[in-house]
């Protein structure tokens, strides 16, 4: 069932944002000597996308609720305001930690919107919904392991390369998140790093040894990550790039390594989105990009609880308490595993079960 549209999660793009304030974003982000920069012109793309993309959702719920958009800036963001924006975005289902980010992601922008205004009491604000978000945080258990996606995606994407890939934009779009899938089951990058893989910058190939590469500037960790591109994945991601990547480019010019319907580079957004779209479509439940992650090493410390140090690695994580988490969860999941098959073992065994062969 195709995901219905919310207008309330919408976020305006900067060219529908009040014309004051796209003025006063690109000012921000401008180039300048180290004198005259802003904190914004420093950021990383990608946290600047994410910090506009915040701002975004919150011009559209000021202009849902009726505000005034051509005051300034500062003065819409006051504290009545900010706490109808937190009500709605708890009221949308939202997890405390994402309704952290969209005040901690206005906090950022009105900072070099507004730099002279006080805002400490925002910051003040996010800071405590951080707190909230800490204490109610409980993984949320796992129904699938990497084994379980990895199956999936690799027979459908060697069904569409026996049967040749079909004329048109879905069958390619559909090939491509498979692709996404089964790349992310086996090297769980964080988004920001996935969506911006380009096959010229970051996939390097020697003889049959392909590696992917991220310089220290684009990670988290200010750490360049470099690991092997595991050799089952070798044939489908030639075939995406020979085959699919220009079906979906229709011409134009690229070096990233995903496109979208729309023939662009993808961005972390539109990845989330296609991400979480198509696992709700084929698996019955939404699996967010992150989400691989704890899958991934949860996965690989049920088959060897002896590698909890390697799943910090896979995750390239700075300590093991976050992969602690994993463990815990994914032995959960081993357990009622272990239990489901013991009772099917059981029910063959019983009178009149399956196994049984006593006529019923």
């Amino acid at each position: 069932m195709p995901r219905i549209y919310d207008p309330t999660r919408s976020c305006l793009h900067v060219r529908d944002w009040p014309a004051a304030d796209q003025v006063l974003w690109a000012d921000a982000l401008g180039d300048g000597d180290d004198e005259t920069r802003t904190c914004a012109a420093k950021w990383r793309p990608t946290t600047a996308q994410t910090n506009q993309e915040g701002y975004g959702r919150w011009v559209n719920h000021l202009t849902r609720t009726g505000v005034d958009l051509q005051t300034a800036a500062a003065e819409r963001v006051t504290p009545a305001q900010v706490r109808l924006y937190a009500g709605e975005l708890r009221g949308q289902d939202l997890a405390p930690q994402s309704v952290c980010n969209r005040i901690s992601q206005l906090f950022c922008v009105m900072s070099v919107l507004a730099p002279d205004q006080e805002w400490g009491w925002l910051q003040r604000r996010a800071n405590r919904l951080a707190l909230i978000a800490e204490d109610q945080h409980e993984p949320k258990p796992l129904t699938m392991l990497t084994g379980d996606i990895l199956d999936r995606a690799l027979k459908a994407l060697k069904q569409v390369e026996r049967d040749g890939l079909k004329p048109g934009l879905l069958p390619a779009i559909e090939y491509r998140n498979w692709l996404m899938l089964a790349i992310l089951a086996l090297m769980p990058l964080r988004r920001h790093n996935f969506s911006g893989m380009s096959d010229e910058r970051n996939l390097n190939r020697c003889g049959k040894i392909w590696t992917a590469e991220i310089p220290a500037e684009d990670t988290k960790q200010n750490k360049k990550i470099k690991m092997p591109v595991p050799d089952v994945l070798h044939r489908h991601i030639e075939f995406y790039l020979d085959e699919v990547r220009p079906t979906l480019l229709a011409g134009r010019e690229s070096d990233r390594f995903w496109i979208s319907i729309f023939h662009t580079d993808m961005t972390d957004h539109s990845v989330y989105i296609a991400i979480t779209n198509f696992t709700r479509r084929v698996f019955g439940e939404a699996i967010n990009p992150h989400r691989f992650r704890h899958i991934a090493v949860s996965s690989l410390v049920i088959a060897a609880p002896e590698m909890l140090e390697a799943g910090r690695a896979l995750l390239t994580q700075a300590d093991t308490e976050t992969t602690k988490d994993h463990y815990i969860i994914g032995q959960s999941l081993a357990a009622s595993r272990d239990q489901a098959d013991i009772i099917a073992t059981l029910r063959r065994r019983l009178p009149g079960g399956a196994g049984d062969g006593r006529q019923r």
